[in-house]
Formats: structure tokens, C-alpha cells, sequence
């Protein structure tokens, strides 16, 4: 009995303090599909680095950028999204697409290493998987708008986030494309 006594007054004691906090309410079943969808764009990005390696393309392609976005947009209404939200959401994922190609052509001029080249070309492979992940991408982020609000959508981001990605680049790349997910902060 007193075992126990002592062990309700140590977690009184660490809760009163704030050196323990209760176990954060599970994020909501529309955010792992989400996440996940936006992590394999990023895992096509490193397709997309390695042809740009390879054919000496710049990894910034403004023109192919505003062609996505337009159809992105083009497309809101049927997924129940604004087109300004679309754009928002749009834009966040070719950054962090552009920071995991950019990351990976530096690791290849720093070691010296040439990647193998991709199966598929830019134009005619990479680019139409991309294409065909559009859809998914825009129904998982539609189902997600009811929960953009919650106070606890950073922490249920982030959690999912560090549980999907082992890759520092791509976990990097995640927080870059998952930023603007939640249209709260975090609480302090």
C-alpha cells in the first residue's frame, strides 16, 4: 500500500511540474494515409535527383512547377478544396521535393559518387507517377481538412512524421512539406 501511495504522490508530483505529460490522444486516421502519400512523392524525388544528375537539368524547373500547381487548382472542386489551399499545399510539397533533390546532388558531389540512372526518364516515367499520385495526395489531404484546426494537429504531425520516415533527408523534407498541414501551433 504504501508502494502504491508513493507512486500516486511521484506522478502527482511529476505532473504538477510538468516533467510528465499524459500520452497525446492518437492523431486521427486520415493523417498516416496523408503523410504517407506525401512521403512517397519525396521517395520519387530521389528518382527525379538522379535524372537531373544524369542529364545535367537544373533541379528548379519554374514552367513545370506552375503546370502542377494549375492542375493541382484545376482539380480542388472535386476533391471539396479551395484552389487557394491546393496551391498551399501544392507549393509545400515541390519545396520539399526540391530539398531532397538538392540534398541528394550534394551528397553525390561530396562523395564523388554517380547514382545509377533511374529506370524511367524525367519526361516519360517520372513525371506520369507523380501525375497519378496527384489524386491521392489531394483525397488524403481533403480528408485531413476537418482536423487542421485541432490544437493538437502539430504534435500528431510531427509524431507521424518520426514514425514514417527513418531517411534524415526525407524526415527533413516531411516537416518542410507537412508545415502548413495544421493552422494551429503547437501549444507551449
Amino acid at each position: 500500500m504504501l508502494k502504491q501511495l508513493q507512486l500516486v504522490a511521484l506522478t502527482c508530483a511529476l505532473v504538477s511540474t510538468g516533467l510528465y505529460a499524459a500520452p497525446a490522444q492518437q492523431p486521427p486516421a486520415q493523417l498516416q494515409p496523408l503523410i504517407e502519400a506525401m512521403e512517397l512523392r519525396l521517395d520519387i524525388a530521389n528518382d527525379v535527383a538522379r535524372s537531373k544528375w544524369h542529364s545535367g537539368k537544373p533541379v528548379q524547373d519554374s514552367e513545370r512547377e506552375r503546370q502542377v500547381i494549375r492542375n493541382a487548382e484545376s482539380r480542388a472542386g472535386e476533391f471539396k478544396l479551395t484552389g487557394a489551399d491546393v496551391r498551399e499545399f501544392m507549393t509545400a510539397q515541390m519545396e520539399a521535393n526540391k530539398m531532397v533533390q538538392y540534398a541528394r546532388i550534394e551528397q553525390w558531389h561530396e562523395t564523388g559518387h554517380s547514382p545509377e540512372k533511374p529506370e524511367a526518364s524525367l519526361t516519360d516515367g517520372i513525371r506520369g507517377r507523380l501525375d497519378t499520385l496527384l489524386p491521392v495526395l489531394m483525397r488524403s489531404y481533403s480528408a485531413f481538412q476537418p482536423y487542421r484546426n485541432d490544437a493538437r494537429c502539430p504534435g500528431w504531425v510531427q509524431s507521424q512524421i518520426q514514425r514514417q520516415a527513418g531517411d534524415p533527408v526525407i524526415v527533413t523534407a516531411l516537416q518542410r512539406a507537412a508545415g502548413d498541414l495544421c493552422l494551429t501551433t503547437a501549444a507551449p
